[in-house]
């Protein structure tokens, strides 16, 4: 079974530069570039984690999030966020919503998969 990881970014050259690392890790990658392409490809997909940019059109990182949240099926789904340096974060609401962890953009590529390595990992053994 391959793990299946869901790129939420509105730029496409970062969604294509985390799943070039990611299928190099032997990961899967569904890609949305909008919030609401979120939702619909998160409860089609059922994806094992979802990487969450903030700043997007139609719908933001957080509103998606909320939406994964309130959705039975796929509420349990880990989320990582994509945050631009600089970008104020509202903590309290990303506790809420169970977010495991910001990365800051400029990111790197190498660190982002072994975090989501690591975190796949410890989901399976939890």
């Amino acid at each position: 079974y391959m793990k299946k990881v869901l790129v939420v970014d509105d730029e496409v050259f970062i969604r294509k530069m985390i799943e070039a690392r990611l299928k190099m890790a032997g990961i899967a990658v569904i890609e949305a570039g909008n919030g609401m392409e979120a939702l619909d490809k998160a409860a089609d997909e059922r994806p094992d984690l979802i990487i969450m940019d903030v700043m997007m059109p139609k719908m933001d990182g957080f509103e998606a999030c909320e939406g994964i949240r309130s959705n039975p099926e796929i509420s349990g789904t880990p989320i990582l966020m994509l945050t631009a340096r600089g970008e104020m974060m509202d903590m309290e609401r990303a506790m809420a919503l169970g977010i495991i962890e910001y990365i800051a953009k400029p990111f790197s590529p190498k660190e982002l998969v072994e975090k989501i390595v690591k975190i796949l990992k410890d989901k399976d053994e939890g």
